[in-house]
């Protein structure tokens, strides 16, 4: 009998508690249970994974990354600079290693090879939009996590957000749907004059002569409030860094803004908090505060365009919770 393509699989929990047993130095057997997982080709699954001894780490699966365009160094940059940040005391859910002393891992999955890896638990819950005190301490973590950065020696390649990663790449996806549709005419002209906008005031802010080194290095590229968590004694811990690469550290701040919409609320103290806290690790250039504007408008035609990747989507809806 043929095989049939298939796009997404679900790994069981129970098979994969197994693997995980014999991969990693747990000295007996550990349960799993599937709580982060979108039916949807773009998504990661994640597992919370319980030792023998009560000890709770997540295990995360990444999608086929020839999907993205990914190889084994994109997730082996990731593991290292979390590692390196971990070291440097910075409040990052760090890698777990293997038996081998590795900290990547795969599988062979229906659709092909997937890579996993075991990451520390983060406690508490997800940060209160509402908190300024929680959004002081958001910014003032990423703003470590930028500059301390600046001195972490990458040993492995992985795609970096330039431009062409922002911009280029998601209009040219989204040409290819909407050029021939009549209804989207107008949409497709207005996108592709703000894309051409917010590209040409960027070069123009990168190339001026108060651009500053300290504005590219490695960043997280997709902080939210749903990605930190604050225990009881506000002590906050990131987590899902898949997004991460070298790219301008401005990007990184309108990325947040815009995924938890700060810059709408109600209360203009909260994103003034949030200002405060980075401000207070790292003061922002007036290139990189200039260039917040028009990332904000490329993380828009980002997100269109990462939605009209070639295969589509295979739904839309958590199907697993904690």
């Amino acid at each position: 009998m043929e095989t049939i393509k298939v796009v997404r699989s679900f790994v069981d929990a129970k098979a994969f508690a197994e693997w995980i047993a014999g991969e990693y130095d747990f000295g007996g057997p550990v349960t799993c249970k599937l709580f982060s997982k979108m039916v949807r080709t773009q998504d990661n699954d994640h597992y919370l994974v319980t030792t023998s001894s009560g000890a709770k780490f997540v295990a995360r699966l990444y999608q086929l990354g020839t999907r993205l365009q990914r190889q084994e160094s994109d997730y082996l940059y990731e593991l290292d600079w979390l590692n390196f940040l971990e070291k440097e005391g910075l409040p990052v859910a760090y890698p777990i290693a293997r038996r081998d002393g590795r900290f990547l891992g795969s599988i062979l999955a229906p659709e092909g090879q997937r890579y996993y890896a075991l990451f520390s638990l983060a406690e508490g819950s997800a940060m209160n939009i509402d908190d300024e005190e929680q959004l002081y301490i958001f910014g003032r973590e990423m703003a470590r996590i930028h500059r301390v950065s600046n001195n972490y020696e990458h040993k492995y390649d992985r795609r970096v957000l330039d431009l062409e990663f922002l911009v280029d790449k998601p209009v040219q996806r989204i040409k290819r749907y909407w050029d021939e549709d009549e209804g989207r005419k107008d949409d497709l002209e207005l996108l592709l004059i703000s894309a051409q906008e917010a590209k040409d005031d960027l070069l123009a802010l990168i190339n001026n002569e108060q651009h500053t080194p300290d504005s590219w290095g490695p960043i997280g590229g997709d902080f939210h409030s749903a990605s930190v968590f604050f225990d009881a004694n506000n002590k906050p811990t990131f987590f899902n860094f898949d997004w991460c690469g070298s790219g301008w550290r401005a990007y990184d701040i309108a990325v947040f803004l815009h995924n938890s919409n700060l810059i709408h609320q109600h209360n203009p103290e909260l994103a003034e908090a949030f200002f405060a806290g980075y401000y207070a690790e790292r003061p922002l250039s007036e290139n990189e505060h200039e260039a917040i504007a028009p990332f904000l408008t490329l993380r828009r035609i980002w997100l269109t365009g990462w939605f009209m990747m070639n295969d589509g989507l295979a739904g839309h809806s958590f199907i697993a919770t904690l």
